[in-house]
């Protein structure tokens, strides 16, 4: 009964969100233009209806079962300073240590323990591994989320894929907040769907990356997720290989232009992303984008599940 109630608590709190954020966001000034239609004054702290449905969801689920407790203080944690980096831009340094506070409070939890299909089970140094999948996930979902839409659909669907993952292996404990992450991300995307009421700002990427990555790491299911979440992935390992390390976005030449409402590849930077390997056989519009990415978000979530059962019963 408590997983309906904290489902429940998400989605009510989430919706609920909504008003009052863009709200704020207008008051304030929380605004940016959105550069594939033109549109100015678009609000950009939507992630914050995310952390709001997170944070119902996982306190309710706290109050019957404690072990909540590392997904509560991960998601709260990242989501200040998140918060405040799209209020009035914080350090790298801050940004890079609030994405290793949700792995710090994971590890605290759950020992290293990292299962790979066919290998077997570490619990060494390569076991150790799922604490770094953390921040990874944490940054790879912000370096993606570019067009209207796809970051809390994409969520639900890997959320999906590892719910059943969870209930092919028995992992009964891995269920219920795997439930609130998928009604957390349905009720941002209700205003992030193309054309988005609200972006998701910082808070949106980092919230959703640190709650399913921790679910993932303290359920050992840190191997399906990568699975799961290759198109990011991908997407982070072009970026850090091309740029020849990890820097800051906005030092970065774009690798991608906006012709007549349309994305093409910009031939002039050496940034490779998934996007402009996308548009690389011609420009595409967002919706188009956001389409070829949710549906190679679909076939990475489906094979994870497909390997799930392979090691079942193969």
């Amino acid at each position: 009964m408590y997983l309906v109630a904290a489902v429940a608590a998400a989605i009510l709190v989430g919706l609920a969100s909504v008003r009052p954020v863009y709200r704020i966001a207008l008051a304030r000034g929380l605004v940016s233009r959105d550069v594939y239609k033109g549109r100015e004054g678009v609000p950009r702290i939507g992630g914050v209806v995310a952390l709001a449905s997170l944070l119902a969801g996982y306190t309710v689920l706290f109050l019957e079962d404690q072990r909540a407790a590392p997904l509560l203080m991960s998601v709260l944690a990242i989501g200040a300073v998140s918060i405040m980096d799209d209020i009035r831009s914080v350090s790298a340094g801050l940004r890079v240590a609030a994405s290793l506070v949700p792995m710090l409070v994971v590890a605290a939890y759950v020992g290293p323990t990292l299962t790979i299909p066919v290998l077997g089970t570490f619990s060494d140094v390569v076991g150790a591994a799922i604490f770094l999948a953390v921040p990874i996930t944490i940054n790879a979902f912000n370096m993606l989320d570019v067009v209207n839409g796809f970051l809390p659909l994409s969520n639900a669907v890997m959320s999906a894929a590892l719910l059943a993952v969870a209930a092919l292996q028995g992992k009964a404990d891995a269920l219920p907040p795997l439930a609130v992450h998928m009604a957390a991300s349905l009720a941002l995307f209700t205003v992030n769907r193309y054309p988005a009421k609200m972006f998701n700002g910082n808070v949106g990427s980092h919230v959703l990356g640190a709650s399913l990555a921790a679910i993932a790491a303290l359920n050992d299911l840190a191997f399906y997720l990568v699975i799961a979440a290759m198109p990011y992935m991908v997407n982070g390992i072009l970026i850090i290989y091309s740029a020849r390390g990890i820097k800051q976005r906005d030092v970065l030449q774009r690798p991608t232009r906006i012709l007549g409402g349309r994305v093409a590849q910009n031939c002039d930077s050496n940034v490779l992303t998934l996007v402009r390997v996308i548009v690389s056989d011609g420009p595409l519009d967002e919706y188009g984008i956001f389409r070829a990415l949710t549906l190679l978000t679909f076939i990475s979530s489906m094979a994870a599940v497909m390997l799930c059962v392979a090691d079942l019963y193969l």
